[in-house]
């Protein structure tokens, strides 16, 4: 792994993407915003999963799936809420690829 020049002090956002990017744990996908999580950080996140799935179960909460995609509509319903990270957003429309 290639040294961080950054230091975690100095800049933790850039130390944190430093050590994602050079440890090989993920790297930037073709659409903005996006990574690809190679192995080693796919795995990572797996055993960090299990391990709060075991603190969950253990603690009786159940697990929940929630769509990735949230309607215009709700979304609009909750504007106000939904101001401060409403940048972050994106929004997919259907588009039929010619074949």
């Amino acid at each position: 792994m290639s040294t961080l020049t950054t230091t975690r002090e100095k800049d933790y956002s850039q130390w944190y993407n430093d050590l994602v990017l050079k440890g090989g744990l993920a790297d930037y996908s073709a659409v903005r915003g996006c990574m690809v999580i190679k192995p080693y950080g796919y795995g990572l996140w797996e055993n960090m999963r299990d391990v709060l799935d075991r603190m969950f179960k253990e603690t009786g909460h159940q697990n929940a799936y929630f769509p990735l995609f949230v309607p215009k509509s709700l979304f609009e319903a909750e504007e106000k809420n939904a101001e401060g990270f409403a940048k972050e957003c994106a929004v997919v429309t259907h588009y039929r690829l010619k074949t």
